[in-house]
């Protein structure tokens, strides 16, 4: 330690933590961390001490790196939504034991940035051998399930990323998105029909007509998006857009269907200022307009 910094720290404390002047510098640097670690067990603040010195003594950061007073002993995970802390740990690459001082910190964020359901990641050290890490998860809106070239079932986020797959014993109990292929979200096509079908799942699950849970949007690339609700259990198609004009027309066509929904098979909404409901007799389509609905 220069003369400078030692005559900064108090006199019983630089007696502890100066070695004599003739000692090989190896052994001084050894012995201050003797010493700091005995200190840092009696609870006297050395840290910042201990980084000030370390920067201006090289020898001592390189005995700091192996001295067991720096290993990480405890790794403590700090988290939101479903994602579990063991499969953090091991995502982020640090292992108790190692150097405090060796874990890149930024390096660990990004793997764990890279892991399933997570979101958002931080770390940080807190010295002499602890690592917090601080994580978001997604939250799934939606499951895209691929029928091609393999059945396969995601997990979709708000903004249409898909972040996980959906394991055997992972919930399931979220709206459907059909239709698509693997071909599909490699192009414009697929990614922009996922955020549209989550816009009308958002826009399906606050308008009025109460169409209760939305189960399933299927898309078509020719006819557009078909929505499958609880009310009525028949499928309703919505198209590409405009969607708050056809849900606010749907809701006041379906009120006039209260206790007929059995004699339903479909709906379309896709035509301008109409809703057309097909029945079960043969040849009866009933057409609905803006104006009072027609049946």
């Amino acid at each position: 330690m220069s003369g400078r910094l030692a005559r900064l720290l108090p006199a019983g404390l630089r007696r502890q933590l100066v070695p004599p002047r003739n000692r090989r510098r190896g052994a001084g640097a050894a012995a201050w961390l003797h010493a700091a670690a005995a200190l840092g067990r009696r609870g006297v603040p050395l840290l910042v001490a201990a980084a000030v010195t370390m920067v201006a003594w090289p020898p001592l950061r390189a005995a700091a790196r192996r001295h067991p007073y720096f290993a990480v002993r405890e790794i403590v995970v700090r988290r939101t939504g479903r994602v579990a802390p063991d499969a953090i740990r091991a995502a982020s690459g640090i292992e108790p034991g190692m150097s405090i001082w060796d874990v890149d910190t930024a390096a660990a964020e990004t793997r764990l940035r890279h892991a399933p359901w997570v979101r958002w990641a931080r770390v940080r050290r807190e010295l002499p051998a602890r690592i917090v890490i601080q994580v978001h998860a997604f939250r799934p809106v939606a499951i895209l399930a691929l029928a091609d070239p393999a059945p396969a079932l995601y997990y979709l986020a708000a903004g249409g990323r898909i972040f996980a797959p959906v394991g055997a014993g992972d919930p399931r109990d979220l709206p459907y998105l059909t239709g698509l292929t693997a071909a599909d979200l490699e192009g414009a096509f697929g990614p922009r029909a996922v955020r549209r079908a989550l816009r009308l799942l958002r826009l399906a699950a606050r308008s009025p007509q109460s169409l209760g849970t939305v189960s399933e949007v299927h898309v078509a690339a020719g006819q557009g998006l078909t929505l499958l609700a609880e009310r009525p259990r028949v499928p309703i198609e919505i198209g590409w857009g405009r969607f708050d004009e056809k849900l606010g027309r749907l809701g006041r066509v379906l009120p006039l269907w209260s206790g007929r929904e059995a004699e339903m098979t479909a709906v379309s909404c896709i035509f301008e200022d109409q809703v057309i409901v097909r029945t079960h007799a043969p040849g009866a389509t009933a057409r609905a307009s803006r104006r009072p609905a027609r049946t």
